[in-house]
């Protein structure tokens, strides 16, 4: 026979009771919660994949902030490049309006001081901040200043070579923006047409480059000659360095007859003359590569070109070449922006397709972390009644077992 003390009856009824309490309210946690893991001991392997699909909806939410962050900046630079567009457009207008002949050099003084406040206002748009105070063209190195002007009007570039990128889905990165110097410095071969040294006419040439040629030919040193003809009008022949003639594509020398106006094509090179002016016999101009190549230079020399300009026939020569190279430049500047415009279009639409994706990631996430944390109400609610039921047993056998002892028989 067993004995059992009245102290052992009174303790094995109240660790009863404490327990039917114990599970009673975790059970009542649990609904109140709406999670079935309370603590990592209720399912330590279910806690511990709950944690890693925490860890992973993080991550990917992070992803959508940064293509949040991405598409502001993309979208200021959008609006930026459609204002240096502008800006570039109403350059080229000017230079068209200027190279009208009936302009007088006091004229086109006055245009230049249009142009100059365009070249001020373009500088001022290759300097824009974002909302954070950092320069959308300064690439990496965002606090840095990227276009800075010096003493003689030409425009330095401090900013970074490398684009700033932000990860935005779990195996990709994308530039946010792009850097100022392949907006605005990086343009097309620019070329500079010197006459000769013993050359008296006022012949001159502009060059325009074909930028829709990606392989052109250096055309540094070619040279245009000169030859009076008996009827007193004169013959052009375009030549190489070595005095070789250049040929077009069918192999024909290029030659012809010199007209003021003209235009040469060099199509192999991809490149364009126009002659401008009245050549002598014997007079030859002369190519070189030119290393000024920013949209800023190309407005700045335009603008002092109108400054400099005279009424006298060399110079309205030299003018109208100055005119030819502006415009040519500011359509390869022209051209640029849009290249970078359709890059941003197309990378604001590849954001959209990872937000996306991204956001199909964090439903997928969200779904496998309910099926194992979140609690399922109605065989929970099924508990509690059960256990709600052991608890009220558990205090009435108590109620009983308490009110027993042996000195109520004596």
């Amino acid at each position: 026979m067993v004995r059992i003390s009245t102290n052992q009856y009174h303790q094995t009824a109240l660790n009863a009771l404490l327990d039917q309490q114990n599970t009673l309210s975790k059970v009542q946690e649990q609904i109140a919660s709406g999670k079935r893991i309370l603590s990592p001991s209720d399912d330590p392997s279910g806690a511990a994949r709950v944690l890693e699909l925490a860890q992973s909806i993080e991550s990917t939410e992070r992803y959508n902030r940064n293509i949040d962050a991405a598409e502001s900046r993309m979208g200021l630079e959008e609006s930026t490049l459609n204002e240096v567009s502008s800006t570039l457009q109403r350059v080229r207008e000017l230079a068209v309006q200027a190279k009208n002949d009936s302009n007088t050099a006091e004229d086109r003084k006055k245009i230049a001081a249009e142009v100059r406040e365009q070249w001020k206002h373009l500088v001022q748009l290759g300097n824009t901040t974002d909302g954070n105070g950092e320069y959308l063209f300064a690439g990496a190195q965002s606090g840095t200043r990227p276009f800075q002007t010096q003493a003689d009007d030409t425009v330095q570039y401090a900013g970074g070579q490398t684009a700033r990128r932000l990860q935005v889905g779990a195996g990709r990165s994308m530039e946010t923006t792009h850097t100022g110097y392949e907006t605005f410095m990086d343009m097309p071969a620019s070329y500079e047409v010197t006459a000769t040294t013993g050359s008296t006419g006022t012949a001159t040439a502009a060059v325009a480059v074909n930028t829709s040629v990606t392989q052109r030919e250096d055309v540094s040193g070619y040279e245009v000659r000169f030859t009076e003809t008996a009827d007193g009008g004169f013959d052009y022949a375009v030549v190489d360095d070595s005095g070789n003639a250049v040929t077009d594509s069918d192999g024909n020398a290029i030659t012809g007859r010199y007209e003021a106006g003209r235009s040469i094509q060099l199509p192999e090179q991809g490149v364009e003359l126009t002659l401008h002016g009245q050549p002598a016999d014997g007079d030859a101009l002369t190519i070189q590569a030119d290393s000024d190549r920013s949209m800023f230079d190309a407005v700045e020399r335009f603008a002092s070109a109108l400054e400099n300009a005279s009424d006298t026939e060399q110079g309205r020569s030299a003018f109208q070449a100055a005119g030819d190279r502006a415009l040519a430049e500011v359509d390869a500047g022209l051209e640029n922006v849009e290249r970078i415009r359709a890059e941003v279009g197309g990378r604001l639409n590849g954001l959209d397709s990872e937000r996306n994706a991204n956001e199909a990631a964090a439903l997928e996430l969200k779904s496998a972390r309910s099926t194992i944390q979140d609690l399922d109400y109605a065989s929970a609610i099924s508990e509690f009644s059960r256990r709600l039921t052991g608890m009220q047993a558990a205090q009435q056998s108590y109620s009983k077992i308490q009110g027993m002892s042996l000195f109520n028989y004596l």
